[in-house]
């Protein structure tokens, strides 16, 4: 994630919650994500996006660090759709 979307995790995380989509950080996330497909040239495969953010909030929720919520859930995904 860009350097300004931690910054902006980090001022919101406080009020995400899993249980209710997180709201803006769920929303930067997708957004992030989408971005990062795009500039990577690929199609993420159906849900992906959803995967990743939930577990970047549920991850952020639990105590995790950011940069390594963000790190696990990339790998997740990875694995989880076979885009290693």
């Amino acid at each position: 994630m860009a350097p300004l979307l931690i910054s902006l995790l980090l001022v919101g995380s406080t009020t995400a919650t899993a249980e209710n989509g997180g709201g803006l950080i769920r929303k930067i996330c997708m957004s992030s994500f989408a971005a990062a497909m795009k500039t990577a040239g690929q199609t993420a495969p159906e849900g992906m996006a959803d995967f990743t953010c939930n577990c970047f909030l549920e991850e952020v929720n639990s105590g995790t660090r950011l940069d390594e919520a963000q790190n696990q859930c990339k790998s997740r995904a990875a694995v989880e759709y076979s885009m290693e």
